[in-house]
């Protein structure tokens, strides 16, 4: 809408009325006024309710990405009669956004796009949880406070920021007679990429239409269509997710519990077993350090060195690679398993230590620094690791134990398929109970000598 359009003829008939026209009309405005902010407090502490268990998902889902920073932003926004206020909503953006955008604007094109639209289409800015609230308007949440102070109504003009009242130009005497809304006609019209001025127009016109019926109407089709265009209820989803995520970490605090209570009677067991095991290497003239140690990969992708009792003679890699290149039936058996099922290079005490198990006592040093779990998936090498495809993020969610889902079910004895199966499964499924299942299948199974290598 041009500027020398503007509806005049409504501006004469004002003139033209008498005292009491004018005061008649000022007693209606002013009880539209007290009534809509009487439904605006309503709704606002029905939003507010419904903001605490939405900030609490918020809160978690942060927490869960992994991204540092306050739950809410505050911005400045042009308010009733040009009254500066200050607008709460979810922050979805990382901490360092302005410094990314004064960059992005480095270049032309992008300079362009964000002058005509104020945003971007995929914006690199926007945090893994912050898309989604972008993309369901639950970002917007927080501004029911807004209307609560009465700063914002549910309905109104979208609000502005300062640096924009400029551009707005005469619009802008307009657009400041109401309070800025929640929702309004540029949230239901359902266009991703709204031009800035075609924002002005569409506000300007609500200026001239608004009333009670069309408030009713953007509010209807707010909850009705516009919520369910956006997907703003899949936040039902994201609320199961949250229980599952808070269900999980409490167990992972019970099971480091347990791990350090393990890990401690663990090395009061270690002590004596340390000085057997020396003692039976010396009288076996086996040479070389007692443990051995090797870079696998923990929680989250983490490297760390984790502690075995040496079971293999010192030149073990050297005679693996010669053995590898000489026969070609083991080096298929690596490849597929990782590990040789009548491995030459395992010294006489390492054969007793590997069919027991007892070489892997050592890793309770590992779980009481934090490093592993008493129960967990295998930890895995760098190169290994590969193998797990599109189940390597959920393999690795949790730290690697000492004994596991695939450890207690016959390790030698199962393909590596099976092994991603199983180690999947228990990182899916993580709880104290069967860390119990399993700790007692690998007591079985260390007695009966069954699938240790």
């Amino acid at each position: 809408m041009k500027e020398h359009s503007l509806a005049i003829p409504f501006d004469i008939e004002n003139v033209r009325e008498s005292f009491f026209q004018k005061l008649a009309r000022k007693i209606v405005s002013l009880t539209k006024s007290f009534i809509r902010r009487i439904i605006d407090i309503i709704l606002s502490l029905f939003g507010i309710i419904l903001l605490i268990p939405l900030t609490i998902i918020v809160f978690f889902q942060n927490i869960k990405h992994k991204e540092n920073g306050p739950i809410f932003y505050v911005q400045e926004r042009i308010g009733k009669n040009g009254k500066i206020f200050k607008m709460y909503k979810f922050r979805t953006m990382v901490n360092n956004a302005d410094e990314i955008l004064e960059n992005m604007l480095q270049d032309e094109e992008i300079k362009k796009e964000y002058e005509t639209y104020r945003k971007f289409r995929n914006d690199p800015r926007l945090t893994s949880f912050g898309k989604f609230l972008r993309k369901t308007s639950l970002d917007e949440f927080p501004q029911f406070i807004n209307v609560l102070k009465g700063e914002m109504s549910i309905v109104g003009p979208r609000p502005y920021l300062p640096e924009e009242k400029e551009r707005m130009g005469t619009y802008y005497n307009y657009i400041i007679q109401h309070k800025p809304g929640i929702t309004g006609v540029y949230q239901i019209s359902g266009i991703r990429n709204l031009k800035f001025d075609d924002r002005l127009d569409m506000d300007y016109k609500y200026h001239y239409r608004h009333s009670f019926k069309t408030d009713i109407r953007i509010a209807i089709i707010t909850m009705l269509i516009t919520f369910k265009r956006k997907g703003t209820f899949e936040i039902g989803g994201k609320a199961i997710d949250t229980i599952g995520y808070l269900s999980r970490q409490v167990t992972l605090f019970f099971k480091r519990i347990i791990d350090i209570i393990g890990a401690i009677v663990g090395i009061i067991i270690l002590i004596p077993l340390t000085a057997v095991v020396w003692i039976v290497n010396k009288l076996n003239k086996e040479d070389g350090p007692l443990f051995y140690s090797q870079e696998r990969i923990g929680k989250d992708g983490k490297h760390f060195k984790m502690y075995k009792f040496r079971s293999m003679v010192v030149d073990a890699e050297e005679k693996l690679e010669i053995l590898l290149k000489e026969n070609e039936d083991l080096r298929k058996e690596f490849e597929e398993t990782r590990k040789l099922k009548n491995d030459p290079r395992i010294t006489k005490i390492g054969k007793i230590l590997r069919k027991t198990s007892l070489d892997e006592f050592p890793q309770f040093i590992n779980v009481l620094k934090g490093e592993m779990s008493i129960v967990g998936p295998r930890a895995v090498i760098d190169g290994e690791i590969e193998k797990f495809g599109e189940h390597k993020k959920e393999v690795l969610s949790v730290k690697p134990g000492v004994t596991g889902y695939w450890a207690a079910n016959g390790r030698s004895d199962t393909s590596y398929e099976e092994r991603v199966e199983l180690e999947t499964y228990y990182a899916n499924n993580l709880s104290i109970p069967l860390d119990v299942t399993i700790l007692a299948k690998t007591v079985v199974s260390v007695v009966k000598k069954e699938g240790a290598v």
